[in-house]
């Protein structure tokens, strides 16, 4: 969000500045009418505007292209903050398993992450995980180095840090599910084209190897 803003705002100066340059070559330079200058100089400004104003993109598409554009391009870059801040708490922990595991959940959200930027058609479709599940993984991931940082080492900060140990894997198996929701679609059509697959190479007289079953041996 950030960047997008300071984008807006560069594209802002400098239409200002090259509006004001035209409106002084005008009015200086070649002598014309005040009020002239000041109307082509506010024309001008409206066209560089237009013309520098940054194209806010979701993947390789222009957000403007897309039915509420606008509001995807928004849900995403919420998404993309939210994973940010997990990386950064990631790369503060420092006990095994935990950063492992924690490892392992960024590399779900990254992946999730990209499923969505190549899919924004699926967006909407990710209100839940972006406004609950990884809103929740950041918070309490920056908590838990948080608390670490502090140094503390009571009977209730020890069973806060051990909860939000145990909660990673919680975490995990429910980033699991919600992309797995996303992603039901394109699982049904990958099994129905195995499925048919299967049908046109049986019909063409293909016949399946017939696995062989392993004999458990007499104990």
């Amino acid at each position: 969000m950030k960047r997008e803003k300071g984008k807006e705002t560069f594209s802002i100066i400098a239409s200002v500045i090259l509006a004001l340059g035209l409106f002084l070559f005008l009015l200086v330079g070649l002598g014309w009418n005040l009020i002239l200058c000041m109307v082509l100089g506010a024309a001008a400004y409206t066209a560089f505007s237009l013309l520098l104003r940054p194209v806010k993109k979701i993947g390789k598409l222009d957000a403007e292209s897309l039915d509420n554009g606008e509001y995807l391009s928004e849900r995403l870059a919420e998404a993309a903050g939210d994973y940010r801040r997990m990386g950064k708490a990631v790369e503060k922990i420092r006990e095994e398993p935990l950063k492992t595991e924690c490892g392992g959940l960024l590399r779900l959200a990254e992946n999730i992450l990209k499923y969505l930027t190549d899919n924004p058609e699926k967006i909407p479709g990710a209100r839940r995980y972006i406004d609950y599940y990884q809103e929740t993984a950041a918070n309490v991931l920056e908590n838990y180095v948080e608390l670490k940082e502090t140094g503390l080492s009571t009977k209730e900060t020890e069973k806060v840090l051990k909860n939000t140990r145990e909660s990673v894997s919680t975490l995990t198996a429910a980033f699991k599910m919600q992309f797995e929701k996303l992603m039901q679609n394109e699982l049904m059509d990958m099994d129905a084209d195995l499925n048919l697959l299967r049908q046109t190479l049986r019909s063409e007289g293909y016949r399946e190897p017939v696995k062989e079953k392993v004999q458990e041996s007499d104990q």
